[in-house]
């Protein structure tokens, strides 16, 4: 009977271990404000990120830190985070020197949560312009020599002299050369403004590296995350099974309290697309 005491006490206090930092406020949620996008080596870039205490509540005076590791390295690197603008608002400047397949993650008041995988790529070398013949100048140089003609030509007629008519006919004929080969410039800078980068990453993957960045889940357990997930507390369904329909998960997305007043689901201001690759990724089992 002893020993049987001994067991289930033992067993409790290790329960008690494990649960009593939680419901004392030891975890937070970790929601990163954007993907970061494209990244290049050597290159600069911000990532801001909000941490709520239980998922609810914005955390300031914390010193959060951004850890990077590529597989190739032998040694991780560590970026300081500083705490910017609302309350709970933290921004890091992180830096990557060589490109590939980076993990990283955020740790913050006892909290290490994993952040989607980075895509490094090397910079692209930028082309010398100064030894670029300036081309688009050179139809401009031909109308205003065209106009000088028709000018000289004018004159020249004036004093009867009699090569003058033939003159201005060559002006005309040169200046409009010029404006049709202007007209035929291919306007190179509107171009390349209008260049997007195609990543070929769908929206079902774009949801899941959402679901992993904005904290989803922590509080849902999914098969697709939870293998790189160091801790969880799974205060939502399980989701890894779970559809419905866009309609109502886009409620649930845009404002939780609207869709149950008494919700634990805190709005994390998600923007159109971002609700859209979630549903996608949802929806995908």
């Amino acid at each position: 009977m002893k020993r049987t005491f001994f067991v289930l006490g033992t067993t409790l206090l290790l329960a008690l271990a494990f649960t009593i930092p939680a419901l004392a406020g030891g975890w937070a949620v970790i929601t990163l404000d954007k993907l970061p996008g494209k990244v290049t080596t050597n290159q600069p870039f911000e990532v801001g990120f909000m941490i709520r205490q239980h998922g609810i509540t914005p955390l300031s005076g914390q010193s959060p830190t951004v850890t990077a590791h590529l597989a190739s390295l032998n040694e991780s690197l560590e970026f300081s985070a500083r705490e910017e603008g609302e309350v709970g608002h933290y921004v890091a400047e992180i830096t990557l020197p060589q490109a590939g397949e980076w993990e990283w993650s955020i740790a913050a008041f006892t909290v290490n949560q994993a952040m989607p995988s980075l895509t490094v790529i090397d910079a692209v070398p930028v082309a010398n312009e100064s030894i670029k013949p300036n081309l688009s100048a050179l139809p401009l140089f031909i109308v205003g020599f065209g106009l000088l003609g028709v000018l000289g030509g004018l004159f020249a007629l004036q004093k009867k002299v009699r090569w003058a008519m033939a003159l201005v006919l060559a002006g005309f004929i040169v200046s409009g050369v010029g404006f049709v080969s202007a007209a035929d410039q291919p306007n190179v800078k509107s171009e390349a403004q209008e260049v997007i980068p195609v990543t070929g990453e769908s929206q079902v993957e774009l949801g899941r590296g959402l679901f992993i960045a904005k904290g989803c889940m922590l509080c849902h357990s999914h098969a697709e995350t939870n293998g790189i997930r160091e801790f969880g507390v799974d205060m939502g369904p399980d989701l890894t099974n779970y559809t419905a329909s866009p309609e109502y998960l886009l409620l649930w997305l845009k404002d939780p309290s609207a869709a149950k007043p008494e919700t634990l689901m805190p709005n994390l201001g998600l923007s159109e697309s971002e609700m859209d690759a979630l549903i996608a990724f949802i929806n995908s089992n």
